[in-house]
């Protein structure tokens, strides 16, 4: 039997390096750069607060009166906020931040201050693109993956987020005619494979799924998604022991992956390891709380399938 298991996407967020715009105070790049690094670490409040004072330092007044002369007298101008470029690509790496904490309403401000700023800056409709899916807002999703890939339409990590909102409307086929675009534009990018191994799974080819999965840890040995992926494939094939290694070693490479302990106690349940089963479904709430609708349908699903086999056994047996 084929049991459902959960799966998260795997979306490409686009962290802008700095433009190194002449016109930039150089402690506004200095800020913007520190802020990158970071984010990179997993210390968003800090990357928060360094592009935060990029677009602070970035942003002055312009007191110029209507002829263009500098220190017109108060009647005579409107005082003007003029932001440099680079507080466009802030506002947009701030939004990425906001969004990993969480605050999606501060990510989707965030993203729409650099929209403004800069209409034809397909990043922030990309990364807005994003928030909207975490809300399960998949037609502004969908309407701004396509705006981006309106500005850039050879953009792989456009393609690739634009294929997950296919995949969520079930509408697979358009889902893999995405992530094969993306892989074409760069076939080294490992969520792609992630991605296009669910979807075929999807489709009912556990085959080429696993080849995807596999795929990608041929490129990194050490993504954890792959892994995971792959452990799902192999419940699928009923496989167990070898389905809870391969969610071992996503746990091992990333310690809070919520699905893969969720997924890891769904399969010992199958192996009738109800107390070690409960610890990984503690764990996996205690990072995610919202699985937990999701995850009660299956265990139930799955206690229901072993009473149902039990009762098979036991009239063969009777």
């Amino acid at each position: 039997m084929k049991l459902h298991t959960i799966a998260k996407a795997a979306f490409t967020l686009s962290l802008l390096g700095s433009p190194c715009l002449a016109q930039a105070p150089r402690a506004a790049q200095d800020h913007f750069n520190r802020g990158g690094s970071a984010y990179q670490k997993g210390d968003f409040e800090g990357a928060i607060a360094d592009f935060t004072r990029a677009i602070e330092i970035s942003s002055r007044l312009d007191n110029r009166d209507w002829k263009g002369n500098a220190g017109g007298a108060a009647s005579n101008f409107d005082k003007v906020r003029v932001l440099d470029p680079l507080a466009a690509a802030a506002y947009a790496n701030r939004g990425l931040a906001r969004y990993r904490l969480r605050d999606y309403e501060g990510a989707i401000a965030d993203c729409d201050r650099a929209i403004a700023i800069n209409p034809r800056f397909p990043d922030a409709y990309n990364n807005r693109g994003i928030v909207y899916f975490a809300q399960k807002d998949l037609e502004r999703a969908l309407a701004d993956f396509e705006r981006a890939l309106a500005i850039n339409p050879r953009d792989a990590e456009t393609h690739n987020n634009r294929g997950n909102v296919y995949a969520q409307k079930k509408d697979l086929d358009r889902a893999l005619a995405e992530f094969d675009r993306a892989l074409a534009l760069d076939p080294r990018r490992v969520e792609v494979y992630y991605n296009r191994g669910f979807a075929r799974r999807e489709k009912g080819n556990d085959e080429g799924a696993l080849k995807d999965f596999e795929k990608s840890l041929a490129l990194n040995s050490r993504f954890a998604p792959g892994y995971y992926g792959r452990g799902v494939v192999l419940c699928d094939r009923n496989e167990l022991d070898r389905a809870i290694k391969d969610f071992n070693h996503a746990i091992e490479l990333a310690p809070d992956y919520a699905t893969a302990y969720a997924n890891r106690g769904l399969a010992l349940l199958r192996q009738g390891k109800e107390a070690e089963a409960e610890k990984d479904f503690e764990r996996a709430l205690a990072i995610d709380p919202e699985l937990k609708e999701e995850l009660d349908s299956l265990i139930e699903r799955v206690k229901r399938w072993m009473r149902e086999g039990n009762a098979i056994k036991k009239e063969k047996t009777g």
